[in-house]
C-alpha cells in the first residue's frame, strides 16, 4: 500500500510507502486507534505496522500478557496471541527481554514456542494470583537462563536451580524451605535485591540465605512468617507460627543496606495469623482464577 502527496505549488507527485513514515510518529497514532481496528486493520498494512499495534500494546521489546486479562480485550484475545506468533517468528532472538504473565493461563506449549524464540529474556514478572500454580511456566523456563529480574512462586527456584546465576532482583511468594534457601544461597551469586513478603519460611531459610548475602542493597520479609514444615502450606490444617530469632537475624542482617520487615505480633496484617491457614497467610487477596484461554498460538 503506498501514499501518493500532490505538491500544488511544484506540480509534482511523490509516492511514498506507508513503511516508510517515521516509526515513532506511527507508535503515536498508533495509540490512538481503537483496539479493534487496530487489531482487525491497521496490522494488516505491513509488518511495519503490525510492530507498531504491538509495540502500543506494550513497550517495544516486552511480551505483556497481562493485557489478556483485561474484559475489553478478552473478545481480541486470539488475534493478538496469532499477531504476537508472527512477530516472534520475523524479529531477532534478542529482540525480547521482558515478559509479564497476567491471570489467564495458556496452553503450556504456547510458552515454549515464545521461551525459543526469546532466549534473551532478562525479566520474568508472574503475579501472585497464581498462587503455587507453577507447572504452565515449566517448558519455558529451560530456555530463560539470562534472567535478572525474577517474581514467581518460589517451587521454580527449585526446578531450575542452575538457571539464576545472573538474577539480581529475586521476589518469591509461596514456600521457602531449607533446599531453597540453600539454592539462593549457593547458586545465585549475583543477587542484590531479596522479596520474601507474605512468604512461609521454614526454621532455618532465613538465616541460610544471609550466611550467603550478607551485604544485600534490599531485604524485604515484610509479613512473612516461621513454619515448623513447609508442607503444611499445601495442606488444610491450621498451624501455629514460630517465633524469629530476631537477635541472630538482626546480626546477619547487619550488612543489609535496607531490611523492610513489619512489627511482628503488633502488625495488623500479622498478628490474626496464628488462626489462619498458611495458604491463606501467604495469599491473602486469594480470589478465583480466570479460565484457561485455548486460543491457538
Amino acid at each position: 500500500m503506498r501514499l501518493k502527496l500532490f505538491r500544488a505549488e511544484s506540480g509534482t507527485t511523490t509516492v511514498w510507502s506507508w513503511d516508510e513514515m517515521n516509526y515513532d510518529v506511527l507508535l503515536k497514532i498508533m495509540k490512538r486507534v481503537p483496539l479493534g481496528d487496530r487489531l482487525c486493520v491497521a496490522c494488516l498494512v505491513s509488518k511495519t505496522w503490525l510492530s507498531a499495534v504491538l509495540d502500543s500494546m506494550s513497550p517495544p521489546g516486552v511480551i505483556n500478557l497481562k493485557r489478556l486479562d483485561c474484559p475489553k480485550f478478552q473478545q481480541m484475545n486470539n488475534r493478538y496471541l496469532v499477531f504476537l506468533k508472527r512477530r516472534l517468528d520475523t524479529m531477532p532472538v534478542d529482540s525480547c527481554s521482558a515478559f509479564y504473565h497476567g491471570e489467564t493461563f495458556l496452553q503450556e506449549y504456547k510458552y515454549r514456542y515464545i521461551a525459543k524464540r526469546t532466549p534473551s529474556m532478562q525479566k520474568l514478572i508472574i503475579p501472585r494470583a497464581v498462587r503455587t500454580n507453577y507447572t504452565f511456566i515449566l517448558p519455558a523456563m529451560k530456555y530463560w537462563k539470562k534472567l535478572k529480574k525474577v517474581q514467581f512462586p518460589s517451587i521454580l527456584i527449585a526446578q531450575f536451580r542452575r538457571n539464576f546465576t545472573e538474577v539480581e532482583t529475586l521476589r518469591l511468594f509461596g514456600a521457602v524451605d531449607d533446599d531453597i534457601a540453600t539454592i539462593i544461597r549457593d547458586r545465585c551469586p549475583q543477587l542484590k535485591r531479596l522479596r520474601l513478603d507474605y512468604c512461609a519460611l521454614s526454621i532455618n531459610a532465613l538465616s541460610t540465605i544471609l550466611d550467603g548475602h550478607k551485604d544485600l542493597e534490599l531485604l524485604d520479609t515484610r509479613h512473612s512468617f516461621r513454619v515448623p514444615d513447609c508442607r503444611i502450606l499445601f495442606s488444610d490444617r491450621v498451624s501455629l507460627c514460630l517465633e524469629w530469632n530476631e537477635e541472630e537475624i538482626r546480626c546477619k542482617a547487619a550488612g543489609v543496606k535496607v531490611h523492610l520487615k513489619c512489627a511482628r505480633d503488633r502488625c495488623r496484617k500479622c498478628a490474626p495469623r496464628k488462626c489462619n491457614l498458611p495458604l491463606r497467610s501467604c495469599f491473602p487477596d486469594l480470589k478465583p482464577f480466570k479460565s484457561d484461554y485455548r486460543a491457538r498460538l
